[in-house]
């Protein structure tokens, strides 16, 4: 009996056979919804990757590009770290080599854009003088040394990005002293470090050797003055505004009486001749503040209440004379009204308490390498005090007139008479 196949139905093995014909295609006899279509997960998958690509690309050239940008600024520090050329030097090695020698550590303080550092650079400039390099060699901004080493504190400062300055406005009573950083870290409570509160730290001979390991491969080798700092120069400086509020403790650090066992004399009489010399920095009151309102305000982007300003460039005044009378060092005062006034004659009398040469030619060929200095660096801080400052802020001048009086400076603040006649 034959068995008729139904229309449009085929065996398998009809199937079977048919599936491999040229014509012949198994899934046009599969309703619509059975078709097999393209994988639309396949297609996001390429793109996905495609973008994850793309991204990564663009990541790791902005992350290149701003590490290139802070390279330039920082050198192989800011990859690196500071504490990769350390010296390896013991306390006593350290001791030793500063008698034998008979070399003169220059520390240099005084309130910041007081003008430090262009007589820093001047200074440095010196044959017989060596000092740390540029920024691009010391990987720290000013190439200051409190930036560098890890003994004592910075107070804030080269963090006031990370601060909020305070709400502007005296009257709102937003800012206050206790905040550190530039322009009134001198007002933080114990930020006066003396041989006497810092006991501990100059009967432990490590502290001599962890600085001066630190600061020794950055007086060695500079781009300007070359190899071999620690020997043929007569004076290494070391520049940071703090020192102002450091100076007891620094001499007590630098003239250690380390013994040759490795142990500090606690008994020793004070030295006959330190190693150390102090040069303290200093400006017009008035100016500097307006200086310092600046730089936070446009380098910063913060705000310091002007009182403030005002006040600690009092108290670290105080703190400096304080440490100048107490020290058995060396120390002398220059002011940069007198440096860019007259810098032949202020650098010759800072040669000659360096004891170093200080003739008219080595004076001539120090500036060359400075290059321009402007004469009258107060001048426009000076008129804007007179014709807005005053009106906002004379009654401080009033409250604290006394106090700038007692530090016996030597600068005029009723000076607007005088200024304006001239303008």
């Amino acid at each position: 009996m034959t068995v008729k196949q139904r229309k449009g139905k085929r065996d398998s093995s009809t199937n079977a056979k048919n599936a491999g014909d040229d014509g012949y295609n198994a899934d046009k006899d599969k309703k619509p919804s059975q078709q097999k279509k393209a994988s639309p997960y396949r297609v996001k998958r390429k793109v996905s990757f495609a973008t994850f690509l793309l991204t990564n690309i663009f990541i790791v050239s902005v992350a290149g590009a701003i590490l290139y940008y802070y390279y330039r600024k920082y050198g192989p520090a800011i990859l690196l770290g500071q504490g990769l050329k350390d010296f390896n030097w013991t306390p006593y090695q350290w001791r030793k080599f500063i008698d034998d020698n008979d070399k003169t550590i220059l520390v240099i303080g005084g309130p910041h854009r007081s003008g430090t550092t262009i007589l820093w650079e001047a200074i440095k400039a010196h044959p017989e003088i060596v000092g740390f390099g540029s920024r691009f060699e010391t990987g720290v901004d000013y190439s200051e040394g409190v930036l560098l080493q890890e003994v004592y504190p910075r107070f804030g400062v080269g963090l006031e990005f990370k601060k909020n300055f305070g709400v502007p406005g005296r009257a709102k009573g937003g800012d206050t002293e206790k905040r550190d950083g530039m322009g009134r870290y001198a007002l933080l409570p114990d930020v006066h470090w003396t041989k006497e509160n810092r006991k501990e730290l100059l009967e432990n001979p490590n502290t001599l050797s962890k600085l001066l390991n630190r600061f020794a491969p950055y007086w060695d080798k500079t781009k300007d003055y070359g190899e071999d700092g620690l020997k043929r120069a007569k004076v290494w400086v070391e520049k940071s505004p703090q020192n102002g509020v450091l100076s007891t403790f620094l001499e007590g650090l630098y003239n250690m009486p380390v013994l040759a066992d490795g142990t500090v004399d606690l008994n020793a009489a004070p030295r006959k001749k330190t190693c150390t010399k102090f040069l303290y920095m200093t400006r017009h009151p008035i100016a500097n503040t307006y200086a310092v309102d600046k730089f936070v305000k446009e380098s910063m982007g913060g705000f310091i209440d002007f009182e403030i300003l005002f006040r600690n460039y009092i108290q670290l005044h105080e703190y400096m004379f304080m440490d100048k009378d107490a020290m058995d060092s060396p120390a002398m005062w220059a002011k940069l009204e007198d440096f860019a006034w007259d810098p032949e004659g202020t650098l010759t009398k800072i040669f000659k308490f360096l004891d170093v040469a200080s003739d008219p030619d080595t004076v001539k060929s120090v500036l060359e390498k400075v290059g321009e200095i402007k004469p009258n660096p107060n001048e426009k801080y000076l008129l804007e005090w007179c014709t807005k400052g005053r009106d906002e802020y004379g009654d401080l001048l009033d409250r604290y007139l006394l106090t700038f009086k007692k530090l016996k400076l030597g600068y005029d603040l009723d000076f607007c008479d005088t200024l304006m006649k001239g303008k």
